[in-house]
């Protein structure tokens, strides 16, 4: 018993030095960063060009080839007048094909790492803690729906992770100044500053953008409910976003792209094609996926409902109504993939770090209910990672063969090459389309047009 008590005693000591110590914290928070940029790197150097990827070589609508950055600003030009208002994730993805996958590999695992680092931010505030960082990535990691197609697929990165970095940036100052009225975000300086980042961040993806547009809002009402002076960013900040918004919702190539999208076949085989059966079909769909995630936030609130402080309760109202809001608005449109619902999601897990982050680690508390778990869910992630890992290397060997088969038969009438199948949905081919057997079909278009050879096929 008294070896029991001893083996406590200097357990607690050492986890006390651990919180207690900055240098270890720092230390740790580096490390979390260091290996979660590696990582991400050597992804999205398995990852291959898939899809959509091949389409935006060309200047939109054309078979002509991009060859400048004015070719980047005709192609957009074209493609906000014809097809749709999300300029900034198409312009940020010919401008990466333009620039080259491997200059991509390296823009797009930093930005993995700043996205990373804004959710965090904007969940614990100014503090730096390393247990809650690398908390934030786990999260990231196994409850962002389709992270391939969200994160490492070229064209779904600027999408989504791309725009929605921009649009957690955009909120940085909302959520500091709730915790600190500094006299940097108080000045004009910062407001006429931002203006880029706020308009910019309006023209990213629907459902996130009006909901960052309602988080602004909610903040401004905590300012003035608690009388604090409403920044000069804030007014700023709402109205350059609206700005952008309404450029992204009335460009004139919406009403074409609408009409062009229908219902995806999965759903539309169990339910049939009405279109408001199929809408609540994806609503319920998504909503089920989201499940675990929505555990989380349950839970979250059970524990932020012991907490006496009404303030305690605002970041987390504030972004899981967001949230919610976010995912209602998606009942609009005629079909809601997975991916859709990147930015709602970040936004849940936002509230569920921030209450993480508000409960006190002391050493007990760390011996009793964290280290075991801790341990189970670090050994569970070191083993996603494996298998993650191991999934893309074998998909990129397969995808190097078949560039090896254009290569051998670029001469020929048809080139027939075979089928790559992803198993793990970090993976940035899982979900989408490849080559078909029809050689007309659009991604074998494409694809032929890219490697410039008549025909490509799948190899029955």
């Amino acid at each position: 018993m008294k070896a029991v008590n001893l083996f406590k005693r200097n357990t607690d000591e050492i986890i006390k030095k651990c919180l207690e110590s900055k240098k270890i914290n720092g230390v740790m928070f580096l490390l979390v960063l260091g290996i979660t940029f590696v990582y991400m790197v050597f992804l999205n150097s398995q990852t291959p060009l898939i899809a959509d990827d091949f389409v935006y070589t060309f200047i939109f609508g054309t078979s002509t080839p991009v060859s400048s950055v004015g070719d980047i600003i005709d192609s957009q030009v074209s493609y906000y007048l014809t097809w749709g208002g999300r300029v900034v994730a198409e312009t940020l993805t010919q401008l990466f094909m333009f620039l080259g996958k491997d200059v991509f590999n390296i823009s797009n695992s930093l930005c993995y790492l700043i996205f990373c680092l804004t959710v965090y931010f904007l969940a614990v505030g100014r503090s730096i803690r390393s247990e809650l960082l690398l908390l934030t990535t786990v999260i990231i990691w196994f409850f962002t729906p389709m992270f391939g197609q969200t994160v490492m697929w070229l064209t779904g990165s600027c999408n989504y992770l791309w725009c929605g970095t921009i649009i957690l940036l955009a909120l940085l100052p909302f959520r500091f100044y709730e915790e600190k009225q500094t006299r940097l975000l108080k000045s004009k300086v910062l407001a006429i500053a931002m203006i880029p980042l706020f308009f910019i961040s309006g023209i990213t993806n629907e459902n996130t953008a009006g909901a960052m547009i309602l988080i602004m809002l909610l903040f401004i009402l905590f300012y003035y409910k608690r009388k604090i002076t409403i920044p000069a960013f804030a007014y700023t900040g709402v109205l350059f976003s609206i700005c952008g918004f309404i450029a992204m919702i009335f460009a004139p190539g919406n009403s074409m792209r609408v009409e062009n999208e229908s219902a995806v076949a999965e759903v539309t085989m169990m339910v049939g094609s009405n279109p408001i059966i199929t809408r609540l079909s994806y609503f319920a769909y998504n909503l089920y996926a989201l499940m675990p995630l929505l555990i989380m936030v349950a839970l979250a609130f059970v524990v932020l409902r012991n907490k006496s402080s009404r303030e305690k309760w605002l970041n987390f109202g504030i972004f899981t109504s967001a949230s919610a809001a976010a995912m209602l608005v998606m009942l609009l449109p005629p079909k809601f993939p997975p991916r859709a619902m990147f930015g709602l999601v970040a936004f849940l897990i936002i509230a569920v770090v921030y209450v993480f982050s508000q409960v006190e680690l002391n050493p007990v508390r760390v011996r009793k209910f964290i280290i075991i778990p801790g341990a189970v869910i670090l050994l569970f992630y070191a083993m996603s990672f494996g298998y993650v890992g191991v999934d893309a290397i074998t998909v990129n060997k397969k995808y190097q063969a078949r560039l090896q088969i254009i290569k051998e038969q670029h001469l020929e009438e048809v080139v027939a090459v075979p089928a790559i199948v992803p198993l793990s949905s970090h993976n940035g081919m899982y979900g989408l389309k490849d080559v078909q057997t029809d050689p007309n079909h659009w991604v074998n278009r494409a694809l032929a047009d890219y490697f410039g050879v008549k025909n490509i096929v799948l190899k029955p």
